[in-house]
């Protein structure tokens, strides 16, 4: 892989990689304006935290399986497409139900970080990573 590809992917990585982590901490800042928009109790917003984490914890170690499989790039795709998809929802959910729906699709993208460490690993060139044997 030439040197400015190689540059291309790791910032691709490195993006995908930035946007699940600023997606597991941005709804906390949001919780109160969130409470009173789909009406509902302190118990029912917990669920928006609680969803994304027990979604991560489950779905990771599935997808990283996954990815040995069917190949790193694929499932890493795939997850984007699922960090995707519950960004959309989550943006657009008219209800609680709905918005925990789009934080378990959220959480399920915690794969995110070992494919991509995965891809990295796997495309950086052995004189830049030290201890690899081509």
């Amino acid at each position: 892989m030439s040197p400015g590809r190689w540059r291309a992917c790791f910032a691709a990585l490195a993006l995908a990689v930035s946007a699940f982590a600023i997606l597991q901490t941005l709804v906390v800042p949001a919780l109160p304006a969130l409470r009173s928009d789909v009406g509902t109790t302190d118990a029912g917003i917990t669920w928006l935290i609680t969803a994304f984490l027990i979604s991560a914890a489950v779905a990771t170690p599935i997808l990283g399986r996954l990815g040995e499989r069917v190949g790193k790039d694929r499932a890493l795709i795939a997850t984007l497409g699922l960090l995707g998809a519950g960004s959309v929802l989550g943006a657009l959910a008219p209800s609680l139900a709905l918005l925990i729906v789009a934080r378990v699709l959220q959480g399920a993208a915690g794969a995110i970080l070992p494919l991509a460490l995965a891809v990295v690993r796997d495309t950086t060139p052995a004189a830049r990573a030290p201890g690899r044997s081509g």
